[in-house]
């Protein structure tokens, strides 16, 4: 009897604990994590407009997508977590006409956007559902 009475709490136990681990992985961690660029635009060497809801603390990076491919960026922001509206970066470039928006983490807690050619572990892409998040700015 005591031998059953601990294998169905064992079992119990099991599916408890199985039950809150699928519940937790049916959430994406990152699942705010969202570039809004209905208002972007650019204008007096910066892009203006744009909208961010982020888990976690990071960058907004943009590029210029002239080479199909996010290239070296030009210009960023830090984002807090949260919603964050009417966002303005500065651009160290002359933009082509094609910008793109990404989202970096802050991976090694310095506060400096660190992530760019000789330096891609840190400050990396910020991904959901191991896809960068990343959004095209049309119209530029």
């Amino acid at each position: 009897m005591k031998k059953l009475i601990l294998s169905a709490a064992a079992v119990m136990a099991l599916g408890v604990s199985g039950a809150y681990a699928q519940e937790a992985s049916d959430q994406p961690a990152d699942m705010a994590t969202t570039i809004g660029v209905d208002n972007a635009k650019v204008e007096d060497g910066k892009i203006t407009g744009i909208s961010v809801d982020v888990d976690r603390a990071g960058y907004l990076v943009v590029h210029d997508d002239a080479a199909g491919a996010p290239p070296a960026s030009l210009g960023h922001i830090a984002v807090q977590p949260g919603s964050t509206e009417n966002i303005s970066i500065e651009l160290t470039g002359t933009p082509g006409p094609g910008l793109s928006l990404m989202l970096h983490d802050e991976t090694n807690d310095n506060t400096t956007y660190d992530f760019g050619p000789g330096s891609t572990d840190v400050d990396t892409p910020a991904t959901v559902n191991g896809e960068p998040v990343v959004k095209a700015v049309e119209g530029m």
